[in-house]
């Protein structure tokens, strides 16, 4: 696989990990152990990335247990940090029939900006090997959990909403919250594990009291603000199913699925300032 495949880049504490599904993992390393949050898709080679960047004793945390999030773990030989009410969601999103679809669906991957479509897979790409790599090695992880790094102290944040057991990850030191999914241009909030609106909020209320500065999102290249959580705050309080945008994807089920974003907009305008927008059924 391409070394190129994977995007590294040292941030404020932190490195970043891109990949060309709009798909970002990060690692913070202490003086003594190191964190990988989320594992991605895992199309490449993930854990020799994180091995160029840090060879200490790694921790490794699932946000959430979709396949965007979680589909690297079986790379590693690690325990992987997840909470229990997403171990039956990762377990499906990371078996075989799962990983097929996923592979299916990069290989017509669609950049919401521009439209195109692109390939997605990074060359020499061994479709049996990745299909048949499993869950990796969980173990449950709850609210109040510290991890200690040296110099480097993290607290999972029970965060749910976008799935039942969302998590955070809150970097103490550098005021800082990585957040998975829990925000970042339209929140999913209808498929069968989410939660409801009001447990959304809540989080949203939870998250917004930490001291932190800064919010890091799962597919989000830009760092949020309080700013920035305050507008999910107001699209989960004033999403109206009957004006909102109709919604297709691969997660859909039968229900009607649409996009309700802040003051009248569509999806046409997801990377202008101001954007945010639940995705909800109708019982949402």
């Amino acid at each position: 696989m391409s070394d190129s495949y994977y995007k590294i880049e040292e941030m404020n504490g932190y490195y970043r990990i891109g990949s060309p599904e709009a798909v970002f993992c990060y690692v913070i390393v202490g003086k003594e152990k190191a964190m990988l949050i989320d594992t991605g898709y895992g199309y490449g080679n993930l854990k020799q990335v994180v091995k160029s960047i840090t060879d200490k004793p790694l921790y490794i945390v699932n946000t959430h247990g979709h396949v965007d999030h979680t589909s690297g773990n079986a790379q590693f030989e690690e325990k992987v940090y997840i909470h229990k009410k997403d171990m039956e969601l990762c377990r499906e999103h990371t078996g075989k029939m799962m990983r097929e679809q996923s592979v299916e669906r990069a290989m017509h991957s669609v950049n919401y900006e521009t439209q195109e479509e692109y390939n997605a897979l990074p060359d020499k790409f061994d479709k049996e090997n990745y299909i048949n790599q499993g869950t990796g090695n969980l173990v449950e992880v709850a609210g109040g959990q510290i991890f200690d790094l040296g110099g480097a102290t993290l607290e999972i944040v029970e965060t749910p909403g976008h799935t039942q057991g969302g998590i955070s990850v809150w970097y103490k030191e550098k005021k800082l919250a990585f957040i998975g999914d829990t925000t970042g241009f339209f929140v999913w909030l209808f498929a069968p594990e989410t939660t409801s609106r009001e447990i959304y909020i809540d989080t949203l209320n939870s998250l917004l009291k930490l001291p932190v500065d800064f919010y890091i999102g799962g597919h989000n290249e830009n760092v949020m603000t309080k700013e920035d959580l305050e507008l999910y705050m107001r699209a989960a309080q004033e999403a109206d199913f009957e004006k909102g945008q109709k919604f297709e994807s691969f997660a859909n089920g039968e229900e009607e699925v649409r996009v309700c974003a802040l003051d009248g907009k569509t999806l046409d305008d997801m990377f202008e300032p101001g954007f945010a927008a639940l995705v909800i059924t109708k019982d949402k």
